[in-house]
């Protein structure tokens, strides 16, 4: 029974082991990249067209503000009365980038250049040696307009820095250095605002986000919120 039992318990430990290298686990902890990658968030269902809507928790709320369906505009339930769901929980690639470079509008996770231990998920816009400029809340790389494919975003965000940003609209990248954004650029912290310089370069890129696993909803018991498992919305990531 003995000589049956090691080689299957060896190739289960060798499995873990692999599996571990080359697909990670990561949670999303900001609304950065919203609504494509969700931190923790506030959910309700339009009673009037039934569209599912998903509010960044981090977005500064003032007490009884109602929320709106983006997609009909109905009223909808007070937001600090919705629960706070957790973040979406990310399965990242790490082969992705072994093999080739990341490419534009591509999403990637990696290593903050200002805080090493810490992995963000964010856009790429700016491929090494470009020069990116920002012109009126939109991106050019050497002078030549940057328009998201439609299978990223249906258009491209207004990229326009917050009115306190004093800092460059123009930036120089290194051979080995990209230009990242968020989606939600409003809320994200990415290369247009870092002091220490614009570029996350190759070598701190840790993969490619595939997909979200085990994502939350809230549901209510005898009047407790709390959270389970949504199986319908786990997802592949453009």
């Amino acid at each position: 029974m003995r000589r049956f039992l090691e080689p299957i318990i060896t190739l289960f430990v060798g499995l873990l082991l692999v599996g571990g290298w080359l697909v990670e686990p990561f949670a999303v902890v900001s609304g950065s990249m919203s609504p494509t990658v969700l931190g923790p968030h506030r959910t309700f269902v339009c009673a009037e067209c039934g569209k599912r809507n998903d509010l960044a928790a981090d977005i500064a709320e003032i007490p009884g503000r109602v929320a709106y369906c983006a997609a009909c505009r109905s009223r909808g339930p007070t937001i600090d009365n919705l629960p706070v769901v957790p973040g979406d929980r990310l399965l990242v690639d790490r082969r992705a980038f072994l093999i080739r470079a990341p490419r534009r509008w591509e999403i990637v996770a990696f290593r903050l250049p200002h805080e090493a231990h810490l992995v963000g998920v964010k856009r790429v816009v700016g491929l090494p040696g470009e020069t990116i400029e920002l012109r009126d809340g939109k991106f050019t790389a050497d002078g030549i307009a940057l328009v998201p494919p439609a299978e990223s975003l249906a258009e491209a965000p207004d990229y326009t820095p917050p009115r306190s940003y004093r800092g460059p609209l123009r930036w120089q990248l290194g051979p080995d250095e990209y230009f990242v954004v968020g989606d939600n650029a409003e809320l994200s912290d990415d290369s247009r605002l870092w002091p220490e310089g614009p570029g996350v370069a190759a070598q701190l890129i840790v993969g490619k986000p595939f997909a979200v696993h085990y994502p939350l909803r809230a549901a209510t018991w005898y009047g407790i919120p709390f959270n389970v498992p949504d199986v319908s919305a786990i997802r592949y990531i453009r």
